[in-house]
C-alpha cells in the first residue's frame, strides 16, 4: 500500500509533537537547537493554531526561555506542582545527567553559566553535569580530568551533590580516570577533595582516582 507523503503542515505538527515529548516546552531556543525548517516563525505560527484549538497553552513557564513558550496543560500543571513543592520544602535533590542529554538545557536551550576557569563546558558524550533546583552545580569534562563547580561556598557544596555524580559514574563499571583539577586548581587544594573522596573517589598522588 502506498503511503501518502506528509504535507508541510503535517510535517511541522509532527516536529512540534516531538519537541513537546522531548523538552516539554516549545521555545525559540529549542527550535534553534533542533534546526527546525523555517525556524521559529514557522513553528510559532503552528503553535498559535494549536493554542487556538486548545491543544497547548502559551506563557512564561521557564525563566530564561523568553516570552514565546508553548506547553501542554499537563506539563504546566506539573511545573506548578514542582514549584509549589520546592517553595514548601526548600530542598532539591541533585541529579546527574550526561552533558548531551536533552534534559540538560545548558549549552542547548540556555547558555552555559559564566565561570572564571579556563575549562569551557561542552555537550560531549562522556561529560556529566549535576543539576539541582534549576541550577547547574557541577560539570565533569569528558575523560574525567577536569571539573567545574559553580557553587564555590563550602556550605553550599552538600555531599549529596557529589553522591549524585558518583551514582551516575557507577553505571559505567569499566570507567577509569584521575581527576586532577577543579576550577583550575589542583583538586587537593579545594574543599571538593574531601567531599569527592567521601562520595567514592580514591586519593592518589595525582589527585583523585575513579574506578
Amino acid at each position: 500500500m502506498q503511503v501518502e507523503p506528509l504535507n508541510d503542515t503535517e510535517r511541522m505538527l509532527a516536529l512540534a509533537e516531538n519537541m513537546l515529548d522531548r523538552y516539554g516546552i516549545i521555545s525559540r531556543q529549542a527550535v534553534i537547537a533542533e534546526n527546525i525548517p523555517g525556524g521559529f516563525p514557522s513553528m510559532q505560527t503552528l503553535c498559535r493554531s494549536m493554542e487556538d484549538s486548545g491543544r497547548i497553552m502559551r506563557g512564561r513557564f521557564v525563566e530564561g526561555l523568553g516570552g514565546a513558550q508553548f506547553a501542554e496543560r499537563l506539563t504546566i500543571d506539573r511545573l506548578r506542582d514542582l514549584a509549589t513543592q520546592a517553595t514548601q520544602t526548600r530542598h532539591y535533590t541533585p541529579v546527574a545527567l550526561s552533558a548531551n542529554d536533552p534534559a540538560n538545557v545548558w549549552g542547548n536551550l540556555l547558555p552555559w553559566p559564566a565561570h572564571p576557569a579556563t575549562l569551557v563546558p561542552t555537550r560531549r558524550a562522556g561529560a556529566l553535569v549535576v543539576v539541582s533546583g534549576g541550577k547547574l552545580l557541577l560539570y565533569l569534562a569528558q575523560g574525567g580530568k577536569k571539573m567545574l563547580v559553580w557553587q564555590e561556598k563550602e556550605e553550599l557544596l552538600a555531599p549529596e551533590v557529589f553522591h549524585a555524580l558518583t551514582t551516575a559514574l557507577r553505571r559505567e563499571p569499566r570507567l577509569r580516570f584521575t581527576l586532577t583539577e577543579v576550577n583550575d586548581l589542583p583538586v587537593r587544594q579545594t574543599p571538593m577533595f574531601t567531599l569527592l573522596r567521601e562520595a567514592g573517589f580514591s586519593s592518589s598522588p595525582q589527585g583523585l582516582d575513579w574506578g
